[in-house]
């Protein structure tokens, strides 16, 4: 396969739409593969499994200490990849790195979605949490470098701020609208097949959203351009420097700082399926909009939650379409703060409206969390396109200031950030389904107790609204926006010019 024309000859050439689409195109199967796993991955290995409480505390204990080797594994991968600086003439520094590694990618996300339970009966505790473990190390060395790889030919797609802000707009409609739709999955494949269990329609959905994945991404590999590339003949810089440079930016730093303190919100959103699953899956909603029957004995957990999903529909599109033409108006560190006091807003008053939940009937309940689930729709948005475009900024700093971005470096530590907290969190969550009496009568759902569905709706909500406030405490000290960010993007984009100028003018005189 011939990927010709992967660098841009302008800095200032505007995307085409069907860089837009490949764009757009490739997020659909990833995106909607996240999307499962982020819905019922957590209930995957705890249940589907049929792992022991015992197993299950090991098995979490393992990857929570295998996460610290991640400190040395991933800066170890964003290093090689930034420090391959060998530029293939049609394919472009990153884009071999996805096609070597496309197709493990896809084989792993259906590796681990394999119902061991029912797939293999007769297999004991030991062997899955080996294979689990396994199945952990590998896949953390394939998606680092995939990852980390796929992060560094985004950020260089396009030089222009605004089609920066729109690419992560439509990566956020692709992902919270029809990425979304992975929480209707489990819905749907057991309406087409209602013979199969929870487990089994949850690899069948893996497996094909995966096998999809492989076409779009070649997709958005064969027809989008590089417009931010660096000289091949740059001097690679030891890998202390390159930390080093990292530990300057101060912008970076911040927002890295941020992440990890509002790593409470994805901590609270893992509670969302325990929460319907303790709540709803022994009771008949009807469920009506202005007199209006939309959920006639709306029955099961799965389908409770989707028509929940399906009301933030409206407010996240919305808040799609408005994102990436609000900032031109407002500076994205406002906009970034705004949205975190927001989040705090509705998750404080998803707590407020809903304790105790003895006072309130299932269909109340569901309305409750539904309301002020939609409301925070509102934000999705913004969430998809500022600390994304907040981050692509602090790549250009570190250009800008040491004249190299080291996105897969950056990529990589943030990588290893995420996963050390995110261990943390479901060690922590794990704990706490263990505490409340989650985990003992999880798969007897219809006899858990009302203190457990109290806890359970407690922690999805208190952990997004603390973790919201605390992300907002790095970024009143972030300085980089304004004139200053301008100049810099002037001076920037001459820098890039002359590169291209350079780099064609040597091509043309190759051939």
């Amino acid at each position: 396969m011939k990927l010709r024309n992967s660098k841009a000859t302008d800095v200032r050439e505007k995307l085409t739409l069907v860089e837009y689409a490949a764009f757009s195109i490739d997020r659909v199967g990833q995106n909607l593969k996240s999307a499962l796993t982020s819905t019922v991955g957590g209930l995957f290995v705890s249940t589907y499994l049929g792992l022991s409480k015992e197993a299950f505390l090991t098995y979490s204990t393992i990857v929570l200490v295998l996460s610290f080797w991640d400190i040395f594994n991933d800066v170890l991968v964003g290093n090689i990849i930034d420090r391959r600086r060998k530029s293939d003439k049609r394919w472009g520094r990153f884009k071999p790195i996805l096609l070597w590694l496309l197709i493990p990618m896809a084989f792993l996300s259906i590796a681990g979605a394999v119902p061991l339970k029912d797939f293999f009966p007769q297999m004991g505790d030991t062997f899955k949490v080996v294979y689990l473990v396994i199945l952990y190390l590998v896949n953390d060395m394939v998606s680092t470098f995939y990852n980390a790889a796929l992060t560094a030919l985004n950020a260089r797609q396009t030089a222009d701020n605004t089609e920066r802000g729109y690419l992560s707009g439509i990566g956020g409609i692709i992902g919270s609208v029809i990425g979304g739709s992975g929480t209707y999955v489990l819905a749907i494949v057991a309406a087409v097949i209602p013979s199969i269990n929870e487990a089994e329609r949850y690899f069948y959905g893996m497996l094909f959203f995966s096998i999809i994945a492989v076409p779009a991404t070649l997709f958005n590999i064969a027809v989008t351009k590089e417009r931010i590339v660096e000289p091949e003949k740059i001097e690679v810089p030891p890998l202390r420097s390159v930390y080093s440079q990292v530990l300057k930016n101060k912008p970076l730093v911040l927002i890295t700082i941020s992440d990890v303190l509002g790593a409470g919100m994805s901590i609270g959103y893992g509670f969302l399926i325990y929460v319907f699953r303790a709540c709803f899956s022994d009771v008949t909603l009807q469920i009506s909009v202005f007199g209006f029957n939309i959920g006639d004995k709306l029955q099961g957990f799965e389908a409770i939650m989707a028509a929940c999903s399906a009301a933030t529909i409206v407010p996240t599109f919305a808040s799609l379409l408005l994102a990436p033409i609000v900032r031109k108006w407002i500076a994205d560190k406002p906009l970034y703060i705004l949205m975190k006091f927001w989040t705090f807003f509705c998750y404080t008053g998803m707590f407020i409206t809903t304790f105790p939940i003895t006072n309130f009937t299932p269909t109340q309940l569901f309305w409750r969390i539904t309301f002020w689930y939609a409301l925070h729709g509102l934000t999705t948005g913004f969430y998809s396109v500022i600390p994304n475009m907040l981050q692509l900024t602090a790549y250009d700093y570190g250009e800008y200031k040491f004249g190299q971005r080291n996105e897969a470096t950056v990529s990589a530590v943030k990588s290893t950030l995420s996963k050390i907290v995110g261990s943390l969190g479901n060690y922590a969550s794990t704990w706490c389904l263990a505490l409340i009496g989650y985990v003992e009568t999880g798969a007897q759902v219809a006899n858990i107790t009302t203190d457990t569905k109290q806890w359970l709706v407690t922690l999805f909500a208190v952990f997004p609204a603390v973790s919201s406030l605390l992300a907002i405490v790095p970024m009143l000290f972030y300085k980089l926006g304004g004139k200053e960010q301008k100049k810099m993007v002037e001076e920037l984009n001459i820098r890039r010019q002359e590169t291209l100028d350079d780099m064609n003018k040597e091509e043309v005189e190759v051939k």
